[in-house]
């Protein structure tokens, strides 16, 4: 999905939030607690932090909360955003969530 002209970028932007939602949905589960049912990236990490694990390093990620609700929805001007970067940061995350799973 690093086309911009085959994908636009609200739906790009949809598919990291969904990722990241459910990554860090996994992550709170591996640390043998239940997730609310929430798109606010924001609350999840902070449960995380609550929980006594570092999301830290995947933070930037809450910068795209608005697309799991709001973005995907409205005619929103694109932000220009690096896809590479972020989908690599993404990776990383679901890297990260995979090696704390058994």
């Amino acid at each position: 999905m690093l086309d911009n002209d085959a994908f636009e970028e609200p739906t790009w932007g949809y598919q990291i939030q969904q990722a990241t939602e459910k990554a860090l949905k996994a992550w709170i589960s591996s640390l043998n607690h239940d997730y609310p049912r929430t798109h606010d990236l924001a609350l999840l990490y902070s449960l995380i932090r609550d929980l006594g694990d570092d999301p830290f390093p995947f933070q930037q990620l809450v910068r795209f909360s608005p697309f799991g609700t709001r973005i995907r929805y409205d005619d929103v001007e694109a932000l220009g955003l690096d896809r590479s970067f972020w989908n690599q940061l993404c990776a990383d995350l679901l890297s990260h969530v995979a090696s704390l799973l058994p």
